[in-house]
């Protein structure tokens, strides 16, 4: 009887430790398209405000490495079947 219980104990630590985990990855992947979602909207302004053309080439290639990236992460955060309030 006391390895079962000990067995079950262990069982459940596990799945916390899983769900833990997928929380913690879920959350980074939140992180991440947030600051690149920031930073695009940033380029977007410099390359919109039609100030310095240097900056804005800058700006314009920065925006394509960003949206890469941006698509990376979205497409790991539907992976790891992280959900959000927007997700529908």
């Amino acid at each position: 009887m006391r390895i079962s219980i000990a067995a079950v104990i262990l069982a459940l630590m596990s799945l916390q430790a899983g769900k833990s985990q997928a929380t913690t990855e879920c959350e980074l992947l939140t992180r991440i398209m947030n600051s690149l979602g920031s930073r695009m909207s940033i380029n977007r302004y410099i390359i919109s405000s039609k100030g310095d053309s240097e900056a804005a080439k800058k700006a314009s290639d920065e925006l394509s490495e960003q949206n890469k990236s941006y698509r990376k992460a979205k497409a790991q955060y539907k992976k790891a079947n992280c959900k959000s309030v927007w997700d529908k």
